[in-house]
């Protein structure tokens, strides 16, 4: 397999790890407010924002704080990203131009989700990351 796509292959795998972690804050989120008052739901998204990962096998200091996984699976992403776009040529068009103004528009919500995972900003995250992805599929399409 040639750089260009394991590079690609890279990429749609961290990917496919940053819906995840949209997914897993709404999910948390959905949870926590079948059980808890809204003061209570804002203070467990709080304590799980504070969560250090991975949770097991690894020495507690040595543990990323789990927003710190969003902003390393970000960065690992826009370097894969300017690597295929090195290796293929910069996109043009108007759905690079979206895919562009999405990436701009997750990377705003996510510092404001790494100071305080906001119930509001959550439902709000998950959209952007998969029109991100979606807009991303149809350029590879188009």
């Amino acid at each position: 397999m040639d750089l260009y796509r394991v590079t690609v292959c890279a990429h749609l795998f961290l990917s496919i790890i940053l819906v995840g972690l949209a997914l897993f804050w709404w999910i948390m989120l959905i949870a926590l407010r079948r059980q808890f008052d809204s003061g209570e739901t804002l203070r467990l998204l709080q304590v799980a924002n504070s969560a250090r990962w991975p949770h097991v096998a690894v020495p507690y200091r040595w543990r990323a704080p789990l927003p710190m996984m969003s902003w390393i699976t970000l960065m690992l992403l826009a370097l894969t990203g300017l690597e295929i776009t090195h290796l293929s040529g910069m996109p043009s068009g108007p759905l690079w131009q979206i895919k562009l103004g999405l990436l701009g528009a997750v990377v705003v919500l996510q510092a404001a989700v790494t100071r305080s995972p906001k119930p509001a900003l959550i439902p709000i995250n998950l959209g952007l990351v998969l029109a991100l992805v979606v807009v991303s599929a149809l350029m590879v399409r188009g």
